[in-house]
């Protein structure tokens, strides 16, 4: 009699147990023919992958409606640890084949940033953008990286995607700025204000936050991580709820902001989340 291939999900329900060691095996002999072959990578991974996870399914197939369940509590038993060894094989075969899980936080892209021109001494000034778009999309890169820029004023200016790592800015004015996707990387900001300003999708990793003013300000998609927020003033700012929980886990963002008086833990609104000032 001609060979008959059964399909995988008709083989569990005809027997269950014959499935689950099949899967196993199955996913054991594909990580070696793998390996074995690596040179055939461009349409293997995908086909072994998804065999892989077959055999992993496989277990699950045991809990569907349509499968008998044991008859005693041995048998219930050898079904378990059968089922255990599939879901390892699978497991085993998927790690096997380098598939890795995506995090749960999304990492920031590192850029690759142009030489700094320092020797163009005209170079560290704000100039707004032709172009109207809060989108960075600019005629020319605005590049202020190590500028000193103390007190300087951007107040009603379109600067979106400018460079400011490293820079100085203390006590400079932003207020009604358009800053969206700005890179201000270990920047200096003390006592700058932001009010009113669209700074959205900026990175403000590492940088010097004390005492500024970001009250009604856009930041959405922005990010905070290791800056220095004591004395911050977020009153009426524009984040979403994920920026929340990262920003009120920063351990600095404490203090009252000496120009409005409002206390930086409670102006983002960390309290009404139910989270406490981290020590």
């Amino acid at each position: 009699r001609p060979v008959q291939h059964l399909p995988i999900e008709l083989i569990a329900r005809r027997s269950p147990d014959l499935a689950a060691s099949s899967g196993t095996a199955m996913a054991s002999v594909l990580v070696k023919d793998s390996r074995s072959q690596h040179q055939q990578r461009s349409a293997r991974p995908r086909i072994l992958c998804a065999a892989a996870l077959a055999a992993t399914a496989v277990a699950a197939v045991r809990g569907m409606t349509f499968v008998e369940p044991p008859q005693n509590a041995a048998s219930s038993e050898v079904a378990s640890r059968r089922n255990l060894l599939a879901g390892i094989g699978g497991f085993l075969a998927v790690n096997a084949l380098g598939v890795q899980p995506v995090p749960a936080a999304m990492e920031r892209r590192r850029v690759a940033y142009p030489p700094v021109k320092r020797a163009d001494k005209n170079r560290c000034q704000f100039l707004s953008s032709s172009m109207g778009q809060a989108n960075a999309a600019r005629d020319k890169l605005q590049d202020l990286r190590e500028c000193e820029m103390q007190g300087s004023k951007a107040a009603d200016m379109d600067v979106a995607g400018v460079l400011m790592n490293d820079g100085h800015f203390e006590g400079s004015n932003f207020e009604n700025t358009v800053m969206s996707k700005a890179i201000a990387e270990k920047t200096f900001f003390d006592g700058a204000s932001f009010k009113n300003a669209v700074a959205d999708r900026v990175t403000f990793d590492g940088a010097s936050l004390k005492n500024t003013n970001f009250n009604n300000a856009v930041l959405t998609g922005s990010s905070f991580t290791d800056a220095n927020l004591e004395g911050a003033d977020f009153t009426d700012a524009y984040i979403e709820q994920y920026g929340i929980e990262a920003l009120c886990s920063n351990p600095t963002l404490k203090g009252t902001n000496p120009t409005t008086g409002a206390d930086s833990f409670t102006s983002a609104g960390c309290d009404m989340m139910g989270m406490r000032p981290t020590k």
